[in-house]
């Protein structure tokens, strides 16, 4: 039986596991506070990522087999802050289902007919999520009864973990959970903000101008085609924004935070000095051959 569903996910999920084992190893063999603290700090942006991955996972499951999907939802909560499948519940089926209705929607940008501020979304999203997960939840009863069963076993493993060694679990798991939150309930903020709530073709901004964005978040720029099919798999995203190119307006296009532009400065960088030292490479020896 095949393992992956999609082989595109098997180096993320690799490299995500691999990044998961040395959060363990440090948990296990450090204590010093200023390292902990250090590691806290330099993963932030990582785990954001991960958080993309996460939500990718829960939009179009991982494996086949549904026990590897378990274990990776265990590992993806311990780094990201969302546990279990709270994805489904409070983002597929709270917001995909209603994101065009802001009374209903679970990531909502308007309250009371006036657009909220970021600070308040952040808050809401950090306070708000589990809660109105499980009251999505309660319209599907056999679904909220297997996610209560899986939020019961990550929190008791966080429960033993932070038991066993309370400051290492403090710094590789407790806070990068919460900033992991705050930052992707920041960038979610904008996604929909005061776009069209009756056209889905302007109700979502794209992000297509920056290679590294979409590699290290799964073509979560592509979001008008993510939402125009949430269950399509990630990598299929941009051949379907090719698709609904011509129908999307020009101002559901918009740029990202700079850190993805720096990355995507560098690899310029490096891709234009390769060229060139192959170019000189080959220059060499056509002179050496000529001669």
């Amino acid at each position: 039986m095949v393992v992956f569903r999609y082989r595109e996910d098997i180096v993320p999920v690799a490299i995500i596991s691999a990044y998961f084992l040395l959060d363990l190893l440090i948990y296990f063999t450090v204590e010093n506070p200023v390292f902990l603290a250090a590691w806290f700090v330099l993963g932030i942006f990582p785990k954001t990522n991960v958080c993309v991955w996460n939500h990718n996972h829960h939009h179009c499951r991982t494996f086949n087999r549904p026990l590897l999907n378990r274990l990776l939802e265990i590992m993806y909560g311990f780094q990201t802050g969302m546990l279990a499948t709270t994805w489904v519940l409070h983002h597929v089926n709270g917001h995909h289902a209603h994101y065009l209705d802001q009374e209903k929607d679970t990531s909502r940008w308007r309250a009371q007919g006036k657009t909220i501020s970021v600070w308040r979304y952040i808050a809401e999203g950090i306070l708000l999520t589990y809660p109105r997960a499980i009251q999505v939840g309660h319209r599907k009863p056999k679904l909220l009864r297997r996610y209560y069963l899986e939020l019961s076993v990550s929190l008791g493993l966080l429960a033993a973990l932070t038991a066993y060694r309370p400051l290492p679990a403090l710094f590789i798991f407790w806070l990068p959970m919460l900033a992991s939150l705050v930052v992707t309930m920041r960038a979610t903020y904008y996604h929909h903000l005061e776009l069209s709530t009756s056209d889905e073709m302007a109700a979502s901004r794209n992000v297509v101008d920056s290679k590294w964005l979409n590699i290290l978040t799964g073509n979560i720029g592509y979001h008008t085609a993510h939402h125009y099919r949430c269950g399509l798999h990630w990598s299929r995203l941009p051949e379907l924004h090719r698709k609904l190119e011509p129908y999307i307006p020009d101002d559901c296009y918009t740029r990202t935070v700079p850190i993805y532009y720096w990355i995507d400065a560098i690899d310029l960088r490096v891709r234009g000095w390769l060229f060139h030292q192959n170019q000189r490479k080959a220059s060499t020896l056509a002179t050496e051959h000529s001669e």
